[in-house]
């Protein structure tokens, strides 16, 4: 595999594995449905590792996983914007999702952005 290949593969796969851990624990959420929430966390996160190992944006490491973690929190964080602590919470969370990803991909896992 070339290495824009296995980066994506990786980016990928860590936005499941932290999918898989917000959707557990969004089981501690009141008052909302387990499933409904815990698949949209997971999709969520699949998608932002998704666009993490895709991107081609020519920036720090560590800047890019941020950007692109705000850039997903930003949804996350509207759809709670009624809950104003909440929906800071849930931008600042998802952005450090985001440098997750991006730093475990780079630095663990020996994929650099290309």
């Amino acid at each position: 595999m070339d290495p824009k290949s296995t980066r994506l593969v990786t980016t990928t796969l860590l936005g499941v594995v932290f999918g898989i851990i917000c959707m557990l624990l969004s089981k501690f959420t009141a008052g909302v449905g387990y499933w409904p929430i815990g698949v949209s966390f997971l999709l969520h996160h699949t998608a932002m590792g998704l666009v993490i190992g895709a991107s081609s944006l020519k920036m720090n490491w560590a800047a890019h996983g941020v950007f692109w973690g705000a850039v997903f929190g930003l949804f996350l964080a509207i759809s709670r914007i009624g809950a104003a602590p909440v929906s800071w919470a849930v931008f600042i969370f998802v952005a450090i999702w985001g440098l997750l990803i991006e730093t475990l991909a780079t630095k663990a896992f020996k994929r650099p952005q290309l």
